[in-house]
């Protein structure tokens, strides 16, 4: 139950339509959401340990100020990280099966962070994307190009193209998710 409010509620933030600086009320956010108090305090604090809302002295907790804007960017470098680590590290064998994928993001990006080799890597952008994921699946033309730029120069192990292609692919979904 914590899970979906945490993502509700990260959804609404990041998206804006939790404005900056508002105060999230524990009783009324409880029950807005049809929830008691105890999975709504967890699902603050994940929260808050993402840098989403802050706990303030004598106001309790308060929508952080560019929260879409910020995850976005962080998400761009560290999806270019990952990107860089995975066109340095795929062996030959592993390039023939990224090729072979569909250029899709839902199947490319949790490909490479496996590829990356790097856990700590994986588990922040995997935290980081999930409550985005549902509003971000719908790929135009344009994402399906990106993914597949970044699939190919990943399995031609162009780490500088695959990274610039990360960088591209995340800045438009922010584009299309913030307007």
């Amino acid at each position: 139950m914590a899970e979906r409010v945490w993502q509700q509620l990260a959804v609404e933030i990041v998206s804006g339509n939790v404005a900056g600086g508002r105060r999230l009320d524990e009783v009324e956010q409880a029950q807005r959401l049809g929830v008691s108090r105890t999975p709504l305090r967890e699902s603050l604090r994940q929260l808050a340990a993402l840098g989403l809302v802050e706990n303030r002295p004598h106001r309790g907790v308060v929508v952080a100020d560019g929260v879409g804007a910020g995850l976005f960017e962080v998400l761009a470098e560290l999806e270019a990280a990952c990107a860089r680590s995975a066109a340095e590290k795929l062996a030959p064998d592993q390039a023939e099966v990224l090729r072979r994928l569909p250029a899709d993001a839902m199947t490319i990006l949790p490909w490479l962070r496996e590829a990356s080799g790097n856990a700590v890597l994986r588990g922040l952008l995997n935290t980081l994307w999930y409550p985005l994921v549902k509003d971000c699946q719908a790929q135009t033309a344009e994402c399906q190009a990106l993914i597949q730029s970044l699939r190919d120069s990943v399995a031609a192990g162009d780490a500088n193209k695959a990274a610039d292609a990360a960088l591209a692919y995340v800045r438009r979904c922010r584009q299309l998710f913030l307007g």
